[in-house]
């Protein structure tokens, strides 16, 4: 069977699709919005910058950035490729799907052995699909919530773990300073003691040098001292 809505925009046709679909799993959406959810499943990435549509489930930009995609050449395979499985389809173009000669021509690419439904999505909502839209948008704002209070959490653990690092970073930088103002002073006084033990070396050697010089003039004037005893004798 392929189902083809007919809505209007902003009016909840994709509310619809989304009910539809979670009560009948059996069928497969055919739609923008399902090649870019297959295209981010598959580990792809919308790009940023310019101006964008990523919020529009009618008319999702593609803007993943590989030409294969980008250009629609995936959403056209998968056109071609549907009418050929035997599987149900729900068709989701809100603009061709409203046009009669649109619809027709959408519908034209599926055979004889399909099944072609019409779901005319226009009115006032059943009470019971008001409920459910109601439920899923306060299931989306809790769900967005709860995203941007595990984030907030996040951000301050990281903030208290940044701070840590920088505690323990000033800490060892202290440490280190200490250690290395403790070297320094180890090594001034090594140098000073140096210094000493080289100028009492220097002073013992000169003591020395001057006492073997007098002992020398001792020596010297000792022989005229006997000369002059013998002069005397005589």
């Amino acid at each position: 069977e392929v189902v083809v809505p007919v809505g209007l925009p902003d009016e909840g046709a994709f509310d619809w699709l989304d009910a539809f679909l979670a009560a009948h799993p059996k069928y497969n959406e055919l739609s923008d919005r399902m090649v870019v959810d297959w295209a981010e499943k598959s580990g792809m990435r919308r790009q940023g910058g310019g101006t964008t549509n990523k919020a529009s489930r009618d008319k999702p930009e593609f803007s993943f950035g590989l030409k294969e995609v980008d250009d629609f050449s995936i959403r056209r395979v998968l056109q071609a490729f549907a009418p050929l499985q035997s599987r149900h389809f729900v068709v989701m173009e809100l603009k061709e799907n409203l046009i009669k000669e649109s619809r027709a021509r959408s519908l034209s690419k599926f055979g004889d052995g399909f099944k072609k439904v019409a779901h005319v999505v226009v009115g006032e909502p059943s009470p019971a699909f008001k409920k459910k839209t109601q439920e899923q948008t306060l299931k989306a704002k809790q769900a967005a919530s709860d995203v941007a209070f595990r984030a907030k959490k996040a951000e301050e653990k990281r903030k208290k773990m940044i701070e840590k690092k920088q505690k323990e970073a000033e800490k060892a930088r202290k440490k280190a300073e200490k250690v290395k103002a403790k070297a320094l002073k180890q090594a001034q006084e090594a140098l000073k003691k140096k210094i000493e033990e080289k100028k009492k070396a220097a002073e013992k050697k000169e003591g020395d040098e001057e006492a073997k010089e007098e002992e020398k003039e001792e020596k010297k004037e000792e022989p005229e001292e006997d000369e002059e005893e013998e002069e005397e004798e005589e």
